[in-house]
């Protein structure tokens, strides 16, 4: 999928609505502009729920806990489900041109390739660790599920948004998410608590991993600033985007 080098940003903005217009921002300038793929890699350092694009929020949000602690209840421009960010949550966002040969095949088959390669890469580093693709786009070992991911295709660049659980306070998760509506086979009802685990790895080797898996070697592309402040107070600081459904 991606045979060349590719930018490589850390850029993590002060807010989560921030950070999810950055992805949006940079999606429609490489795509825009033609130019080459980016891998960014980001966390947030304060807890914030965030939906998927098509999520219902009273399906997967417990709204009482997330107002009572304060608790920003966001929707992100990808599909997938809803998914709790915060501290120990690693958080990688591919921006990769579109072939047509990809166009053909579609986002299953793109998704199966990127977590493929991830996956490799991950049992390279802890062979012990046999990791799994389960679903349409969940990575696990021993049946619980550690990384989630979703995409959004332009007509020649994806964004492809993936999570890893590493060193996440899974209590929480719980405490603010409801039990999906939508749920893989796989997950057999388990509660969130039975269902997720954190992988045993430190972000800085995360970080190293991703960097060499993509080959993420150019230097940080110009990012949109502008345009970022811009979707966050059109889109994502306002409850017609976020509490859309």
């Amino acid at each position: 999928m991606l045979d060349s080098s590719c930018h490589f940003s850390e850029t993590t903005l002060p807010t989560p609505a921030e950070n999810l217009a950055l992805d949006e921002a940079l999606l429609y300038q490489i795509n825009e502009q033609d130019s080459a793929s980016c891998l960014r890699l980001w966390e947030v350092n304060q807890y914030a729920v965030i939906l998927g694009s098509s999520n219902q929020v009273a399906a997967n949000v417990n709204r009482e806990q997330c107002k009572q602690d304060h608790i920003p209840v966001l929707r992100r421009c990808t599909g997938g489900g809803t998914v709790l960010l915060g501290p120990g949550c690693f958080i990688f966002s591919l921006f990769l041109r579109i072939t047509a040969d990809q166009h053909l095949a579609g986002i299953e088959a793109t998704t199966k390739e990127i977590l493929n390669r991830i996956s490799a890469s991950l049992e390279q580093h802890r062979p012990n660790f046999k990791i799994e693709l389960e679903g349409i786009s969940d990575l696990t070992t021993a049946g619980r599920k550690f990384s989630g991911n979703s995409q959004r295709w332009l007509t020649t660049t994806l964004l492809h948004h993936g999570t890893i659980l590493y060193d996440f306070d899974l209590d929480r998760i719980p405490r603010y998410l409801t039990s999906p509506e939508r749920e893989p086979e796989y997950r057999s009802h388990r509660n969130h608590l039975e269902f997720v685990t954190n992988y045993p790895m430190k972000k800085p080797d995360l970080k190293q991993l991703f960097f060499e898996t993509w080959n993420a070697c150019e230097a940080e592309p110009t990012l949109p600033l502008e345009r970022v402040q811009q979707l966050v107070s059109k889109k994502y600081a306002t409850e017609k985007w976020n509490l859309r459904r």
